[in-house]
């Protein structure tokens, strides 16, 4: 009796065993789906050329002084079409806003204030935080996407919500910034435009001019950005 109670128990087991074996596959393939779902989802990969030509085209945006005065070199910010030094000796601060009484809220409000070279403003006015500045100045285009598609530099973002923030009143005031000040001359339009096309198509980077080539090597050079992953035929 014993024996048989040991042999049902066994079988018992072997049969679980062999079940929750049946599954691997089920789950794999559950697995490939939810990975292809996401990657259509956030738009990774499917277009590594288009979304590299979408991001050269708004590198003039970011290049701009209305971007580069916030994402310059130094804990500071800086001013005007020349992006000379912030007066007032304004620093960066712990959050991005200031220190102490030289706070950004203290002069810039949340919009523009009339008059010729008055104080800037839209809502939420501040720098990067010192965790995480942005700087992109002396950046090659390739760096700088780069940048954008890096979590530990971007503010913990994907690139559907780096097109989020795009279209933020603080980033969309660089087209009207004020009396005395020139705004983004690529149109508003277009830029948004193409940061969508861009994370739409897989969000891959531009490759830069000076990078490896078959020449440099002797042999074919595949730049990062052109791996696609493959899950099973297509």
């Amino acid at each position: 009796m014993k024996n048989r109670r040991s042999i049902s128990s066994l079988l018992a087991v072997a049969a679980t065993y062999c079940f929750l074996f049946s599954l691997i596959p089920w789950v794999a393939a559950r697995g490939v789906e939810r990975t292809r779902a996401l990657l259509v989802h956030e738009g990774i990969p499917r277009d590594d050329a288009g979304a590299a030509a979408a991001f050269e085209a708004i590198i003039p945006v970011l290049h701009h002084p209305r971007c580069m005065n916030c994402h310059s070199k130094g804990d500071f910010p800086r001013q005007g079409d020349d992006s000379h030094r912030h007066t007032m000796q304004i620093r960066r601060g712990p959050d991005g806003k200031g220190v102490n009484a030289v706070r950004c809220s203290t002069c810039h409000q949340d919009h523009n204030l009339a008059g010729l070279h008055m104080p800037p403003g839209a809502p939420d006015w501040h720098l990067p935080s010192p965790a995480m500045p942005m700087i992109w100045e002396g950046l090659t285009d390739h760096q700088l996407c780069e940048l954008f598609k890096d979590p530990h530099g971007n503010g913990h973002r994907t690139p559907a919500q780096i097109v989020e923030h795009m279209h933020t009143p603080l980033v969309l005031w660089g087209w009207t910034p004020g009396d005395g000040r020139t705004p983004v001359p690529t149109s508003q339009h277009y830029f948004l435009a193409k940061i969508q096309e861009w994370a739409e198509k897989g969000a891959a980077c531009p490759v830069d001019v000076d990078a490896p080539t078959s020449e440099t090597f002797g042999f074919p050079v595949i730049p990062i950005t052109s791996y696609k992953p493959t899950f099973g035929p297509e």
